[in-house]
């Protein structure tokens, strides 16, 4: 597909990343030569210096004649006027980066009168993530499909715990309850293992469940704990702002530390019901009288990714249940050894968006792809997708088709009702299914994962 980025920042640059390499035609425009230069000069794409909301610019980077325009300066009102214009000129689709809370809160009536395709808010998105996380604290990642109804959960695999030494066939009879292994990191390697695979200590298990057996589910395996209820949060960034609000919403007591008494001001006055101090919430002292170890969970968001990494180390050291860790660069990944801490990357998780959107917008035959998750470190992929009158593989026992490598028919999804599939199992027009499969195979219609029965 043909497609403009506007905005080469630490957003635009992320979703340009992702689309290059699966193949688009992307052309990015920046005002700073600088960024332009580091563009052409990493990725294989064109980059434009110039203001992308003028039309001789967007005409220079042939907007009439793209397929999707994706908008992501740091200014909301530029974003939805570039919008305007590309969809003027001709241009397919527009989507704009609109991270305002005032405007979050009515885009149903901004995408209409804009002609808006959809929108994206990384700080949203990334407090939901963490939100997420806080309801079910005993896993490390937690991913939905089918409206919700259905989970992939990634948990570890601890000496001795029911998922050590078993084998993946009798994984259902042990835990009782209907679940399914859909992939498996074991040190630098990862498997799309089937029902021979035996799980060992140590091991990152990705399970696919219906979301009301999942609770059950953590219970068997030992990994159960109940969902925070104090929660600590050291940085007023965008991020906390949208996730205050959940918290709060969901009876949750807490606490924020902002070292910028104006923030913290509007911070105490937006949320009455939360504590606001208006502290340095990288001295230790402060986190000591704050009773910081003493929390359910802790969210560090200060804007800068060392600082929040270093101090996530040490209130780790502290003994908290759970960490969420705000970062730009996940390659700093390397550095968290703890098990949960969990690192949310803002521009990452909307980089994902945009794949998965463009990958439905490839498809017109109606099995484009629903939700598309990255797991095991982006090395997996696990896709939803609708099953339409021209699957391959519809109405047939799966026992009877031949999937190509490394490719798993994870759940389907009929009328609301959560099947964890058996050989006997069928896919029917009007479902959803789940696969999972190796990320460095791209699959954008459900008919490509079937393999060639001639």
């Amino acid at each position: 597909m043909k497609i403009v980025i506007i905005g080469g920042g630490k957003v635009g640059y992320a979703i340009a990343s992702q689309l290059t390499s699966e193949g688009h035609n992307i052309t990015l425009v920046d005002q700073d030569r600088a960024v332009t230069e580091r563009i052409e000069d990493t990725l294989d794409c064109m980059a434009l210096c110039g203001s992308g909301a003028t039309v001789e610019v967007m005409r220079a980077a042939d907007v009439p004649n793209s397929d999707l325009l994706i908008a992501c300066t740091a200014q909301d009102e530029l974003n939805m006027l570039c919008c305007v214009f590309a969809k003027k000129l001709g241009c397919g689709n527009a989507i704009a980066r609109v991270r305002t809370p005032a405007y979050a809160q009515q885009m149903y009536l901004l995408k209409d009168g804009l002609s808006l395709s959809t929108t994206m808010n990384p700080e949203l998105t990334a407090a939901r993530e963490m939100f997420r996380l806080m309801e079910i604290p005993g896993v490390l990642k937690r991913d939905s499909f089918a409206s919700g109804r259905v989970e992939i959960v990634e948990v570890i695999s601890r000496p001795g715990d029911p998922l050590d030494g078993t084998k993946l066939m009798d994984l259902q009879k042990k835990i009782k309850c209907k679940a399914l292994v859909g992939a498996v990191q074991r040190g630098d390697d990862t498997y799309i293992p089937d029902g021979s695979f035996t799980l060992r200590a140590g091991d990152k298990v990705y399970i696919c469940a219906p979301a009301t057996e999942l609770v059950h589910i953590l219970r068997a395996i030992g990994e159960y704990r109940k969902k925070a209820r104090r929660v600590l949060l050291i940085g007023g960034s965008r991020v906390a702002e949208y996730l205050v609000e959940m918290l709060l919403r969901a009876g949750t007591a807490v606490k924020l530390i902002e070292s910028d008494r104006s923030k913290a001001e509007l911070f105490a006055q937006r949320f009455p019901q939360a504590m606001v101090l208006c502290a340095d919430g990288t001295n230790e002292h402060v986190l000591q009288e704050e009773n910081a170890g003493d929390m359910d969970a802790v969210a560090l968001m200060t804007g800068r990714d060392e600082q929040n990494l270093i101090l996530s180390m040490y209130v780790g050291s502290l003994g908290v249940p759970q960490l969420m860790t705000q970062v730009d660069h996940t390659e700093f990944g390397c550095l968290i050894q703890d098990p949960h801490n969990h690192l949310i990357s803002p521009k990452q998780l909307c980089a994902d968006e945009m794949v998965r959107y463009v990958r439905a917008l490839q498809n017109t035959d109606g099995s484009s792809v629903v939700t598309l998750h990255h797991l095991a470190g982006g090395k997996v992929d696990a896709l939803e997708f609708n099953v339409t009158a021209s699957c391959k593989g519809k109405g047939r026992m799966l026992k009877d088709i031949k999937l190509k490598p490394n490719i798993l028919i994870a759940c389907i999804n009929r009328m609301g009702k959560i099947i964890i599939p058996g050989g006997l199992d069928t896919m029917e027009a009007g479902d959803t299914v789940v696969v999972i499969t190796a990320s460095s195979r791209v699959i954008v219609d459900l008919n490509d994962i079937f393999a060639d029965e001639g």
